[in-house]
């Protein structure tokens, strides 16, 4: 396992790895959503192949999730390829995190129709659901509906 780690610890610092840096939409049907951040891509609405719901190099880069808002709660799901499905989705209460619940790797996140999100203060985005790619850390600061 140490092995592992240091494997996966220099291929991130060689830059063999690339990880994104932003979050992409599913909106469904997009042409009324405007998104406000250049660094968001919109996804289509079936996800490319790819595997879904787990960590990526060997179970060490997980997607994770924080709900930093103080009024609103957060649906995540743990399965970007089956969003769709109520049984891949929890819920995130004010001040939690997907790792508090028991999520190993949360692989996306639902801004309600009527509401919009920001990301760490900055990044504003509408309705749909949104992408979390292994390695990254997501932190929602504003939830407003």
């Amino acid at each position: 396992m140490i092995r592992a780690s240091l494997i996966a610890a220099v291929a991130l610092i060689s830059g063999m790895v690339v990880l994104p840096a932003s979050v992409s939409a599913d909106t469904g049907d997009v042409s009324d959503t405007v998104l406000a951040h250049p660094d968001v891509r919109l996804v289509s609405s079936s996800p490319p192949v790819g595997v879904l719901g787990n960590c990526s190099l060997g179970g060490m880069l997980c997607g994770h999730i924080y709900n930093d808002d103080n009024n609103q709660n957060l649906r995540i799901t743990t399965d970007w390829g089956k969003r769709s499905n109520s049984a891949t989705w929890r819920t995130l209460k004010v001040g939690q995190n997907s790792k508090e619940i028991g999520v190993k790797d949360a692989d996306g996140f639902w801004i309600p129709k009527g509401c919009f999100g920001k990301v760490a203060f900055v990044q504003k985005l509408g309705p749909g659901w949104y992408k979390v790619y292994d390695g990254q850390h997501i932190h929602l600061t504003d939830i407003v509906c």
